[in-house]
């Protein structure tokens, strides 16, 4: 971020670390309430390592790629743009199920 106010820029580097707090805060609660209490430390432990491994450790290749392929510098940016697309729909998904595993009727 460059702006000529240094307070400006802290604020901004605040807002950011705002809106990582409220998804980490709430990340692990979801993660653990989610798994059954018999198996919830291997359910969570292989679905967030897997997934974090896979999607952390292929993405600079696939980023990589896309540059390279369509000579577009933007290209990791519409790559984190589907990848909100997909995480919107998982998380409405996941709501909807909670709500249909509360209240089967």
């Amino acid at each position: 971020m460059y702006h000529p106010s240094t307070a400006l820029i802290l604020l901004g580097q605040m807002g950011f670390g705002l809106i990582i707090a409220l998804y980490c805060g709430t990340q692990a609660t979801t993660m653990v309430e989610s798994a059954p209490s018999r198996t919830r430390c291997t359910v969570v432990a292989l679905g967030y390592n897997t997934c974090l491994g896979i999607v952390g450790g292929l993405t600079p290749l696939v980023a990589t790629w896309l540059v390279a392929r369509t000579a577009d510098e933007l290209a990791p940016a519409y790559l984190i743009m589907v990848a909100a697309v997909v995480s919107f729909f998982a998380a409405w998904g996941a709501a909807q199920l909670i709500v249909f595993l509360a209240h089967p009727n």
